[in-house]
């Protein structure tokens, strides 16, 4: 991910007359982004629809702040497809607002310093969308933290990390805008405002990948997604079944081994009973 990041930063700074042209595919790259992180958690959970029957069993938890003087989603299907809905409708405005800043970049109408133009509406649309993304991966996060933590090594860690790159390039865009906006940029003869503050943020995202790389690498292991056939060899926290990482956070650590030496009672029994059938004349 910081690769694409960095890479687009970089071709951007290099060939500034297809600047809009490369930042469409980085947008796309970012709804990717999301929609796999989201589609991973539920697999390592064991399904949406293991993960609605483990909700509704919780205790209903309270709206996370601003919102939490309103009434709280319903545990169980309610709360689970609003953050959903929530997360991905971020995968469906991010690249379509890219589109549509595409075609008014051709078009020679989207930047300015003026409040009315295009990417400024396009830009709060994207704030609107980002903000509501963040709200509803959080909400998701706490209503389902132990089975998380439980289930994902460094779950906290890997929400952070992907969040800080997806949603802190977003808002660092943002607030480089709002700095364009209020006037704060002086007149250069060699490019315009505008331009002089789209290479501020390609050049602050190519310094902060080199610190998301490491992040990446900390949080997101590759021994953890290595699944060895022999299960003596596999890392504790590689990737499995995901209904076994659910049946694994239902249970319990001390449930787990009541039922292995059920089975295992179970299998040394059968095995004694063959043999003396075996003995038998």
């Amino acid at each position: 991910m910081a690769p694409i990041y960095s890479l687009v930063a970089l071709l951007c700074l290099t060939f500034r007359n297809i600047s809009p042209y490369i930042t469409i595919v980085r947008d796309g790259y970012e709804a990717f982004t999301i929609y796999n992180f989201v589609k991973m958690l539920y697999e390592l959970l064991g399904g949406e629809r293991a993960v609605i029957n483990v909700m509704a069993k919780k205790k209903q938890i309270e709206m996370v702040f601003p919102l939490h003087w309103m009434e709280p989603w319903e545990m169980g299907d309610e709360m689970f497809y609003n953050c959903k809905f929530g997360i991905l409708q971020y995968v469906v405005v991010i690249p379509v607002c890219a589109g549509v800043l595409f075609v008014s970049g051709m078009a020679g109408v989207s930047r300015s310093q003026e409040w009315y133009t295009i990417d400024f509406w396009i830009g709060a649309v994207q704030l609107i969308s980002s903000t509501w993304a963040i709200y509803c991966l959080i909400t998701f996060y706490l209503s389902m933290q132990e089975e998380l933590e439980r289930a994902v090594k460094n779950a906290l860690g890997k929400f952070l990390v992907v969040k800080a790159v997806v949603f802190f390039c977003f808002w660092q865009s943002i607030l480089l805008e709002l700095i364009l906006l209020i006037g704060y940029v002086p007149e250069y003869e060699a490019y315009t405002r505008a331009e002089f503050i789209d290479a501020v943020e390609k050049w602050l995202i190519c310094l902060e990948m080199v610190v998301i790389s490491v992040l990446f690498h900390l949080t997101y292991p590759v021994e953890e997604f290595l699944c060895d056939p022999d299960p003596a060899h596999r890392p504790s926290s590689a990737v499995v079944s995901g209904d076994q990482k659910l049946a694994a956070v239902e249970l319990g650590p001390t449930q787990q081994q009541q039922e292995q030496q059920q089975q295992s009672g179970s299998y040394g029994t059968f095995v004694a009973g063959a043999g003396a059938d075996a003995s038998k004349p």
